[in-house]
């Protein structure tokens, strides 16, 4: 079944694999969003009025994490919970939403680019990964479904 821990599997496996070098300055929670038909992720810096207090504690009780300086939250469209949706999409788009952290956006890393998506550096990062073949997949695959899955 696909929930918030699946995600959390997914996510830990994803950045061992193709982001072992990327240091983990914070807590990063991943979560099920809204059913979102154009934004398929995101990554934002956890505030006092973001929705996952409850979500950020659960991790740090089970963690043992007492204080933290900052929280990254990663939300996914709550329409990959469906099992017709391959896993490679959603392996791309936690991919995408980790290249943002890895340049500094919304992470306590160094900001490396001005804009997130500037002169196509996310998917730049992900070739450089190893990622270029799921990319391409997930591309493929949501030119030819997505408009009749959603």
């Amino acid at each position: 079944m696909r929930d918030n821990e699946y995600l959390e599997n997914l996510l830990y496996e994803i950045w061992e694999e193709y982001f072992p070098d990327v240091p983990r300055r914070n807590l990063v929670v991943i979560k099920f969003g809204r059913y979102s038909k154009r934004q398929l992720g995101s990554i934002k810096r956890a505030t006092e009025r973001t929705r996952v207090k409850k979500l950020i504690q659960e991790y740090k009780d089970r963690l043992g994490i007492q204080d933290e300086e900052s929280t990254s939250v990663i939300t996914i469209t709550k329409y990959f919970q469906n099992e017709l949706v391959p896993e490679y999409v959603i392996v791309s788009t936690i991919a995408h939403e980790l290249c943002h952290y890895t340049h500094g956006f919304n992470s306590p890393l160094p900001k490396q680019f001005k804009y997130p998506h500037q002169g196509g550096i996310v998917s730049k990062e992900m070739d450089r990964r190893g990622l270029r073949s799921i990319r391409m997949d997930t591309k493929r695959w949501l030119k030819k479904n997505w408009q009749n899955y959603i």
